[in-house]
């Protein structure tokens, strides 16, 4: 059986991820409820229980996170496949703006947690971003992918089922729309690849060791 091509099939992943990312994560039988990952996170920053719960908008964060993993993931393998930084790192900035809070952020509401949340993840992303680009460690080059798309998996599919809850609270009829599923399905298809992938170089490397020392 010829193996599966892991590098051909993590950019459609990836894409279909941003893809589900963009479709409703939520239906309601009201139109205007029907919610993408991003206007999810808007809507919980405003829910009572989620500004009053700890960890503070634990739930609007697990919701934009996967937005900042996914600009990270799409960044290092672009960088790799052209051997390129700066157009990694374009994408990164990319990521980075569109988890910038809004502009009167900047001039009037510095002290709403809900903007500042959207500031800290964009810095955040673009520290990760530029690290894992430029830095050409090894071992953070090898579990960096394996980490962050497990780790939007998890806040993914946290953030969705926290979210449907919510709204459940709401005694609105809901259920979960096809974009939450393609993005946990997908970041959670791209880590199973990656972790194989790994395990492949590694074996490989193993291999090669005893190989050369029977020589």
């Amino acid at each position: 059986m010829r193996r599966l091509n892991s590098n051909r099939l993590l950019p459609p992943l990836l894409c279909l991820a941003v893809l589900g990312y963009l479709l409703p994560w939520l239906i309601t039988p009201a139109s205007s409820l029907n919610m993408s990952a991003y206007d999810l996170a808007e809507w919980t920053s405003l829910h009572p229980i989620v500004r009053q719960t700890l960890p503070y908008l634990w739930t609007t964060l697990a919701l934009r996170v996967p937005l900042a993993v996914l600009g990270l993931l799409l960044a290092k393998h672009i960088t790799e496949s052209f051997q390129r930084a700066s157009f990694g790192l374009l994408i990164v900035v990319i990521t980075a703006f569109a988890l910038l809070p809004p502009p009167e952020f900047f001039t009037v509401y510095r002290d709403d947690p809900n903007y500042q949340q959207q500031l800290l993840l964009a810095l955040a992303t673009v520290i990760i971003g530029t690290t894992i680009i430029i830095w050409h460690n090894k071992s953070v080059q090898r579990l960096s992918s394996i980490a962050l798309s497990l780790f939007g998996c998890l806040t993914s599919a946290i953030g969705l089922y926290q979210g449907y809850m919510l709204m459940i609270g709401f005694d609105m009829p809901a259920s979960v729309g096809i974009g939450g599923i393609l993005t946990v399905f997908s970041l959670g298809t791209a880590t199973v690849l990656y972790i194989t992938k790994q395990s492949s170089r590694t074996t490989l490397f193993v291999m090669g060791t005893h190989l050369y020392r029977a020589v």
